[in-house]
C-alpha cells in the first residue's frame, strides 16, 4: 500500500478495489450533499459500483491519462482527489475531489491539493492544471483560491448538474518553469 504523507494528520493512498466499502459508505452518508455538485453521486448505488469505479481508475492510471488517491485523515478514509482528462500531448489535466462532511473544515482538501500539484508538476510532467467549480459551490471555489489557482473565466451553462445547466468557474495553475 503506497501512501504519501501530506502532513501530520493527512495522507494520500493509492486506491485498491478493497477500499470500495469504506468509500461507498462515505458517499452513501453524504449523497444528498454530494449530488448538489457531483452528478456521479446519484449513480453510485452499491459497493460494487464503487469497486467497478476503482478498478476502472486503476486501469486508466496505468494508461497514464488518470491519477487518483484516497484522502486519509488520521488514517481514516475521508474522500478522494484526482487528476482526470490528462492530455499527454498538451501536458494538462483537471483536478477533482470530494470529502466526507465529517472531515470538512480541517484543511484536508487544501493540503491534499497542494501535494497533488507537486505530483502533477514534478512527477507526471503536467504543465497546466485546471479546476472547474459550479459558481455556487463556495467550498470548492475556496479551495482553488487558497491554493492560488487563477480564475480564468466564468463559463455560462457549462456543466450539466441534476438535469439543469450550471455556470462554472474555470481555475488554472501553471507549473513553475
Amino acid at each position: 500500500m503506497f501512501t504519501h504523507q501530506v502532513n501530520q494528520s493527512i495522507s494520500l493512498k493509492l486506491p485498491a478495489v478493497s477500499d470500495a466499502a469504506a468509500l461507498y459508505e462515505l458517499v452513501d452518508e453524504d449523497r444528498r450533499d454530494f449530488s448538489q455538485w457531483l452528478p456521479w453521486a446519484e449513480q453510485m448505488m452499491s459497493v460494487q459500483d464503487e469497486a467497478s469505479f476503482l478498478d476502472y481508475g486503476i486501469k486508466k492510471m496505468a494508461e497514464g491519462n488518470f491519477w487518483f488517491a484516497i484522502i486519509l485523515v488520521d488514517n481514516e478514509v475521508a474522500g478522494m482527489i484526482d487528476i482526470h482528462a490528462i492530455d499527454q500531448e498538451h501536458h494538462r489535466g483537471e483536478i477533482g475531489y470530494w470529502l466526507s462532511e465529517r472531515y470538512q473544515g480541517q484543511g484536508a482538501v487544501t493540503a491534499s491539493l497542494e501535494a497533488v500539484e507537486d505530483i502533477a508538476f514534478n512527477e507526471l510532467a503536467i504543465h497546466r492544471l485546471e479546476l472547474f467549480a459550479v459558481t455556487t459551490n463556495t467550498k470548492s471555489r475556496a479551495v482553488a483560491e487558497r491554493r492560488f489557482f487563477h480564475q480564468d473565466a466564468v463559463l455560462k451553462d457549462y456543466l450539466m448538474n441534476n438535469g439543469k445547466y450550471e455556470d462554472a468557474v474555470l481555475y488554472s495553475k501553471i507549473a513553475d518553469n
